[in-house]
C-alpha cells in the first residue's frame, strides 16, 4: 500500500478512536507531513505473501476522494501539490516519484494543515518547525510552506458542519454501564446535553477533526468539544473529549469540571506536571492528572478497547496543538484534554504535552 494512502487512510478512519494527551513519546505523530529521513526510503526486502486487503484498500480511497471532493481540490492541485512534495522529498524517498494516488494522499494531510491555519489552531511556522521535526531541511518546510500558502490552500474550502439535530434532553446522570461522558454512547450525549456548533465553539481551541466533529453546551462557560470515532468497534462512544472554557478557570472549577464527566468512583492520582517535546519549538506546559476508576475498565471492555482502570486529564492554560502546549501551565485552565487510559513519563522520564 503507498505510503501516503497508509497514513492518511489511518488518520480518517481511525484516529478518532486515539486517545487525546498524546503524553509519553516526545515525538512527532507517525503520520507524517514532511519529507522522508534517508533511513525511511525504499530499500530492497523480501517478497511477502500477498493479503487480502480489499476491503481497508476500498475504504482508504473512498474516504481520500471525499476528502478531496468536500474541500474543492482536484487532481490538476493535487499533482501541482505532489510535484512539490517530490522535488522537496515529502513523498516516498529521494528521488522517487509518486503517483496520483499517493499525492492524493498528501494533499488530504495538507487540506487539514490548511484548515487549521486558517481557523487559528496552527500557524505556518509551526507547520514548518513540525516538518522540520520530521526530517525536512529548512529550505524543504520553507518551500512546502510557501506553495500551500500561496497556490494550495487559498483553494481549500472550509470544512462544512453537519446541521445541528433536534433534541430531547432526557438522559439520566449516567449511561446503562456507569459513564457519565467519558466513554459514553453518543444517544446518552445528545439526550443529555444541548449541541453547539463545533466550527464556532471548537475550531480554534481543538483543530481539525479526524471524523465527525461534535460540540455539548454544559455551562454558559463551558462546551465539550470531540470527535466521534470511524473504528466500527468504537463507533457512537467518545472516548476522549476536550473540555473548553470561554476564559481560563481556577484548579478548582477545572477538576470539578473533569470529574463530572468521569464515573463517579474516579479517583484523582497526585498531578504531574510535563513540558513540551525538545521537537516543539513551542514553549510550554501542562498538567496531567490520572484517575483510577474500576467503572471505565468496563466500559472500555465493552467497546473491545484495551481495558483499563484509568482516565486522564491533561489541563492547559491556553491550550494544546500538534506542537504542543500554547504556553507555560500556570495554575488557570482554559483546555482540559479528557481520555481513557493513563498518561505515563516517557523514555526520558518526563512527560510530554
Amino acid at each position: 500500500m503507498p505510503r501516503y494512502r497508509r497514513a492518511v487512510g489511518t488518520a480518517l478512519l481511525v484516529a478518532a478512536a486515539l486517545s487525546v494527551g498524546g503524553c509519553g513519546s516526545g515525538t512527532p505523530s507517525a503520520t507524517r507531513t514532511s519529507a522522508v529521513p534517508a533511513e525511511e526510503t525504499k530499500t530492497e526486502a523480501e517478497p511477502t505473501p500477498p493479503t487480502d486487503d480489499s476491503d481497508a484498500v476500498t475504504a482508504d480511497d473512498t474516504s481520500i476522494e471525499d476528502a478531496l471532493t468536500a474541500a474543492g481540490v482536484d487532481d490538476a492541485l493535487v499533482n501541482r501539490l505532489g510535484e512539490v512534495g517530490d522535488a522537496n522529498n515529502y513523498g516516498l524517498g529521494e528521488g522517487v516519484e509518486t503517483d496520483l494516488e499517493d499525492r492524493r494522499g498528501l494533499a488530504v494531510v495538507q487540506i487539514d494543515a490548511c484548515r487549521n491555519v486558517d481557523v487559528g489552531y496552527r500557524t505556518w511556522r509551526g507547520l514548518r518547525y513540525a516538518d522540520e521535526a520530521n526530517g525536512a531541511t529548512e529550505e524543504q518546510a520553507a518551500a512546502m510552506a510557501d506553495f500551500l500558502r500561496t497556490e494550495f490552500c487559498p483553494n481549500v474550502t472550509a470544512l462544512k458542519e453537519a446541521p445541528l439535530p433536534e433534541q430531547t434532553l432526557d438522559a439520566a446522570s449516567k449511561d446503562d454501564l456507569g459513564g457519565r461522558g467519558v466513554a459514553s454512547p453518543l444517544t446518552w450525549w445528545d439526550a443529555r446535553y444541548p449541541r453547539v456548533s463545533w466550527s464556532k465553539e471548537c475550531a480554534k481551541q481543538t483543530g481539525m477533526p479526524g471524523g465527525d466533529p461534535v460540540a455539548y453546551r454544559l455551562a454558559n462557560d463551558e462546551v465539550v468539544c470531540a470527535t466521534v470515532p470511524a473504528a466500527a468497534a468504537l463507533k457512537d462512544h467518545l472516548i476522549s473529549v476536550d473540555v473548553v472554557f470561554s476564559s481560563p478557570v481556577d484548579e478548582d472549577r477545572a477538576r470539578k469540571a473533569a470529574l463530572a464527566l468521569l464515573p463517579s468512583d474516579a479517583s484523582p492520582e497526585e498531578p504531574t506536571e510535563g513540558t513540551n517535546p525538545d521537537w516543539s519549538y513551542l514553549g510550554g506546559g501542562c498538567l496531567n492528572t490520572n484517575f483510577r476508576t474500576s467503572t471505565m475498565k468496563a466500559l472500555t471492555d465493552s467497546l473491545g478497547k484495551d481495558a483499563e482502570p484509568w482516565a486522564s486529564a491533561l489541563y492547559y492554560s491556553d491550550g494544546s496543538t500538534e506542537d504542543g502546549a500554547v504556553g507555560d501551565y500556570t495554575g488557570k485552565v482554559k483546555q482540559i484534554a479528557l481520555s481513557t487510559g493513563a498518561n505515563e513519563p516517557g523514555t526520558t522520564g518526563e512527560l510530554t504535552c
